[in-house]
This record gives C-alpha cells, structure tokens and sequence, in this order.
C-alpha cells in the first residue's frame, strides 16, 4: 500500500513540474469610457392615413431639431423585406419634416406619407449642423463632441462629413399587416422595429 502511495504522489510530481503558472506583471488597460456628450433617443411613429406622427423622448436640450425623411423602397420590394431591413431604399428623401424637442426632451414631427400605397424607410436624426448655435456648443458643428453609443453614426451633409444620431422605422403600405392605424418602435438599423400594441 505504501509503494502504491508513493507511486500516485511521484506521479503527480511529475505532471505538476510540467506545469507552469506564469503571473502576470502588468495589468490589461481599462478601456476608457467613450469621450463626449452621450445622446439617448427613443419613440415610436403612428402610421395614419396619409400622415406618419413621429413621438420621441431624448435626452437632448430644449429647442434642439430633429429632423424625418422618408427614402421610398420602390413598389417591388416586398413587406417582408421592408421589415426585415433586406431592402434597398432610394438615396434621397421623397419628403422631410422637422420637429423641435421641449423642456423635458420630447419631441413630435409629422411627415406627409406621400403615396400610402408605398413602402418606406422613416429615417429620424439628430444632424449637429442644423441646430442652434446654443446646441452647437455642446455638440459641436459637426458633432465631434458626441459620445458615440447605440444610433451613432457618420453622413455627408452639404458635403461635409457629420456625426449624428439616428432611429429608423419601416414604413409599411397602408394596405399591409399594421399599416394604418399602428404605432412602430423607433429602432438602430441592426435591430428590427416591429408594430406595438
């Protein structure tokens, strides 16, 4: 019994020496949390008749503007498609609309729903160039002072390159399963909006 022990504990001797622990004599860097103002949008768009109404809530000062525009999928791209972000929208606006946010953040745009029919991309930013100079100064011109987070995102804007905020909805034809009638959740591109209840 004791030359069995002696074997088990000469065993592990050996698979022990073949193992090593190394320390670590740095720590990894903390990333740093990201620089700028962080802006946090949310809503949702009713979809009604031949006007869509836009209600958000931000986080963003009083008289700030946000803008909508709708860009069209054309007529063969299918709601499924549409809803699923598998389709591709036209590069320019059919139709824009702004809305200005309140003292508690809020804000209400309507956009003219051009052709019901249609399916569409509702595209709602905060774009840094158009605001007031008293926004600009916390924001920056052309957004350098944003924090980037969720709905953050670069885009040319008279041919200058801007940071802003952005939600998007799809638009479904007034014809399709909750296209009159339903509100739509504001979303970020990779996730997918759907009617709520």
């Amino acid at each position: 019994m004791r030359n069995w022990l002696m074997y088990i504990l000469a065993v592990s001797l050996i698979v022990l020496t073949g193992c090593r622990v190394e320390m670590a004599t740095e720590l990894p860097q903390k990333q740093a949390a990201p620089s700028g103002v962080r802006i946090d949008i949310t809503g949702t768009v009713l979809l009604q008749g031949k006007e869509l109404i836009v209600e958000g809530q931000s986080n963003l000062p009083e008289d700030s503007i946000m803008f909508a525009g709708l860009k069209d999928y054309g007529e063969f791209e299918s709601y499924a498609r549409v809803i699923n972000w598998q389709g591709d929208e036209s590069e320019e606006y059919v139709t824009e609309s702004t809305g200005v946010v309140d003292e508690d953040g809020n804000f209400q745009i309507k956009v003219e729903r051009i052709n019901p029919e249609s399916r569409y991309k509702l595209e709602v930013i905060f774009n840094p160039a158009i605001q007031k100079p008293k926004v600009q100064e916390i924001y920056g011109l052309r957004g350098e002072d944003i924090a980037p987070n969720i709905g953050y995102f670069d885009f040319e804007y008279n041919e200058n390159t801007i940071s802003g905020m952005i939600k998007v909805a799809p638009i479904v034809s007034i014809s399709d399963p909750n296209g009159n009638g339903a509100k739509w959740n504001l979303t970020n591109i990779p996730k997918k909006s759907r009617a709520v209840k």
